[in-house]
């Protein structure tokens, strides 16, 4: 009996080799690709997330800046407006009246306004947080009304006064700036 040694392995030109690395620099690629847009999801996520949160911490101080306008918030029956500030911060700090405002407003720091990291210029929230928001309140003009009222029938001095508020998240570019205008 005749045994025919047949050797396969010499008919082959390595066409299998060269496809399967074709096909797994392609799985390759697509891998990489689709890490790096989960990546940029991730980054996307965690900055709506500190942009989010920075926008409640201002919201906090927003409306702590507003309770400080408001009569009926329970500040002391002597706490008037007219300690505001015109140019210089030493009086009340986050105090300021906006006639004698550098440019459009002292909540702007361009211009001469107000510099948010220096603390004699803003009001701190009391809020407990680490890295406290800050606010500051500017009476604006005075405004002349006509009260409708049947005790009396007079013209009214109403004041409007703008509150700002800026927060910041620690080690982030995360900062929202917010306003809001106050009648008393």
């Amino acid at each position: 009996m005749k045994i025919n040694n047949v050797n396969t392995f010499a008919n082959q030109k390595g066409a299998v080799l060269a496809t399967s690395l074709i096909i797994l620099m392609i799985v390759t690629v697509l891998g990489v690709s689709v890490m790096k847009t989960n990546i940029l999801e991730e980054k996307m996520v965690n900055n709506d997330r500190l942009h989010k949160e920075a926008l409640h911490i201002a919201e906090l101080a927003l409306r702590e800046g507003e309770r400080y306008v408001d009569p009926v918030s329970g500040n002391s029956p002597e706490f008037t407006f007219n300690n505001f500030v015109t140019t210089d911060t030493t009086t009340d700090k986050g105090m300021y009246l906006t006639t004698a405002a550098p440019t459009s407003g002292w909540w702007k720091k361009e211009g001469g306004g107000v510099d948010w990291e220096n603390s004699n210029q803003v009001k701190a929230s009391s809020s407990g947080i680490d890295n406290p928001p800050k606010y500051i309140v500017e009476q604006l003009p005075v405004h002349n009304s006509q009260v409708d009222s049947i005790e009396s029938s007079t013209v009214q001095t109403r004041k409007y006064y703008r509150v700002t508020s800026r927060a910041l998240i620690p080690g982030t570019k995360a900062k929202v700036m917010l306003q809001s205008t106050y009648l008393k």
